[in-house]
């Protein structure tokens, strides 16, 4: 796991700072003189359309994210847990699994993944990626095994689909108690819950149910295979029977579809609600821009020893909302000077420090949901 920084002060604009004026740190240890120049905002640029993350891979099957924002993904063919860099480098986390399907990072950073060959769900330790049983699923059925997991409710316990018995269990978070909340299903394969407790489960007999807390038929879709619910409440389902990704409203109306893909088995949202896919017979990952997303950063240093630091945000077509900057200072850090993005325009940032790195973060709020993303920005070798 990267090792962080600890930021004590959030940098908050001065009030009434329009995008793109200058602001400093409540606190700052060090301040800019009267002759600096003023701080010029870096340019920010479109995020067009779906984009290819990784290819030529055997078969890759479920995506999450872990708590370095890093894009966790499961191969059925190679048997692996694997991670996805910021630089695009991929590091094997697990190995020798039977077709391991989905997956769950709980709290403390434990990854959590549906071995379907096995009937079983394994843990995974974050640090040392030691594996470990989790729970066992008896399976007499005949039929694949269990394959999705999650989500974590708020008290800890994770919803677990046991596809082949067509059931769905809260089992708790650390594996020993399991309670049945859901039963008469085909093929329970994926679930998720929204900002009002309701569960979605996503059933490849070709429905998508919500438990609130009875079973009730929310939707009529084409082997649904997972479910995912956004930030602002958008129900996200990927379906095998017609090799697409549905959106849908509350209520379960069609917001859009994406079409064309091949055989899409895994989805996940990022901390903006972007949409990253796999196609498991195409053998790649997309990501597909639903608001902004973070190109790797600029970095310039001074000849007084700062570091002016060229964030590059670029933006969904249509997505206008305000963009916060900020970062932390520390008894070693210090803030000198911050431009906020524009809406054309990615902001900047000048600190002082003798760290080799620090965490930037891109927010926004003014939507009613909260939308984040953080990077980890390399200031010297």
């Amino acid at each position: 796991m990267v090792k962080r920084i600890v930021l004590v002060v959030l940098v908050m604009t001065v009030a009434g700072c329009e995008p793109g004026q200058l602001g400093h740190s409540a606190t700052p240890t060090a301040r800019p003189t009267a002759t600096v120049s003023p701080l010029a905002t870096c340019p920010s640029g479109a995020a067009g359309g779906a984009q290819v993350l990784l290819q030529h891979l055997p078969a890759p099957d479920d995506l999450a994210f872990n708590l370095d924002e890093r894009l966790l993904f499961t191969d059925i063919n190679a048997g692996t847990v694997s991670a996805l860099n910021a630089d695009g480098t991929v590091e094997r986390i697990a190995s020798g699994l039977s077709v391991p399907e989905g997956m769950l990072v709980q709290g403390s950073g434990r990854i959590l993944v549906a071995e379907q060959g096995r009937n079983r769900v394994i843990a995974i330790d974050p640090e040392s990626h030691a594996i470990a049983v989790w729970r066992t699923f008896p399976n007499r059925t005949g039929s694949e095994g269990i394959d999705g997991i999650g989500p974590q409710l708020s008290n800890g316990d994770i919803v677990v689909p046991d596809s082949p018995n067509g059931v769905v269990w809260r089992v708790s978070a650390d594996g020993k108690t399991a309670t049945q909340i859901a039963s008469g299903m085909v093929r329970p394969v994926g679930a998720a819950v929204d900002a009002t407790g309701r569960i979605f489960v996503a059933d490849e007999g070709g429905a998508l149910w919500v438990l609130d807390p009875a079973r009730h038929r929310f939707a009529t879709l084409a082997t649904p295979d997972d479910v995912l619910v956004s930030r602002a409440g958008q129900v996200i389902v990927n379906t095998l029977g017609d090799n697409a990704i549905h959106e849908l409203d509350g209520q379960g109306h069609q917001l859009s579809v994406i079409g064309g893909l091949q055989q899409p088995q895994g989805i996940a949202l990022d901390g903006a609600d972007n949409l990253y896919y796999t196609e498991s017979t195409g053998g790649r990952i997309d990501r597909l821009v639903r608001n902004f997303v973070l190109d790797p950063a600029k970095v310039t240093r001074t000849a007084s020893g700062t570091f002016i630091i060229c964030p590059v945000i670029r933006r969904a077509t249509g997505f206008t909302r305000a963009l916060g900057l900020a970062t932390g200072s520390s008894l070693t850090t210090a803030i000198l000077r911050l431009v906020q993005p524009g809406t054309d325009s990615s902001g900047a940032l000048e600190v002082q420090t003798p760290e080799r790195w620090i965490i930037i973060s891109v927010t926004s709020t003014s939507g009613g949901d909260h939308l984040e993303l953080s990077q980890t920005v390399q200031l010297s070798p």
